[in-house]
Formats: C-alpha cells, structure tokens, sequence
C-alpha cells in the first residue's frame, strides 16, 4: 500500500510541475502592448515634414529681415499646417499611440502659433527664425 501511495505522490507533483509548466507557458506568451508597433510610413512623413519646416526656415533666412513679410511665405505655411495636421490625423487613427498624438499637437498648435506671430507682425527676426528652425527640426 505505501507503494501506491508514493505513487499517487508522484503522480501528483508531476501533474503540479507541468500545470506550472503551462501556466508559465502561458504567461511567457502573453504580452501586454502599451505603445503603437512601429509605423515606418508615419516615420517617413516626420521626415518629410521635418525636411519642409528646415526648407521653410532656410528659404526665410535667405530673405534680408526687412523683407519676410507674412504674404511671401503663407502658402508655404498652409502646406506645413495641412502636413502637421495630416500626422496628427493620422496618430490620432492608431491604437496604443496616445504620446505620439500628443506630441503631433503640440508641433500643430506651435506651427500654427508662429504662423499667427508671423500675419501678425508681418515680419520674422533673424534670431526667431534661427531658434525656431532648431526648434522644429531636432
């Protein structure tokens, strides 16, 4: 009778080990996902973007101060809105992506912040378009 007792036993802790065994298994293959996977698509639209607003500030840098008047540059600056709003549409659209969104927000109402300075004082200093150029482009 000890023998099948002890047997039993066995027989118990193997059944023991290998429900610990699957429930690690388990475990071990369920992830839990906080942020969006990578989008190289949306990593290329930065780019392209970044590469508009660092155009956008040479181009304007090359103008004497005196002469970056708001009108010779609201059309380059509707274009960089409607990108800036692209990206923030399209961050909005994918799950997990709560920071990207709101970093894309952030760069949008900025954008659109110097833009309204620019109409406003119809003018663009040296120094603001430097720092603003770095601003945009890091």
């Amino acid at each position: 009778m000890r023998m099948y007792h002890g047997s039993v036993k066995s027989i118990a802790n193997i059944g023991r080990l290998l429900s610990i065994f699957f429930i690690s298994l388990a475990l071990v293959g369920c992830t839990i996902k906080l942020v969006a996977d990578y989008d190289a698509a949306t990593f290329e639209e930065i780019l392209k973007i970044g590469k508009k607003v660092d155009r956008f500030y040479g181009d304007l840098l090359e103008i004497p101060p005196n002469n970056r008047s708001y009108q010779k540059f609201a059309e380059k600056y509707v274009e960089i809105e409607t990108d800036l709003r692209s990206l923030y549409t399209r961050n909005q659209a994918r799950t997990l992506n709560q920071e990207s969104t709101e970093i894309s927000k952030i760069i949008l109402n900025l954008w659109l912040k110097y833009k309204d300075a620019h109409a406003k004082t119809d003018g663009y200093s040296d120094g603001k378009a430097k720092f603003k150029c770095i601003l945009f482009t890091l």
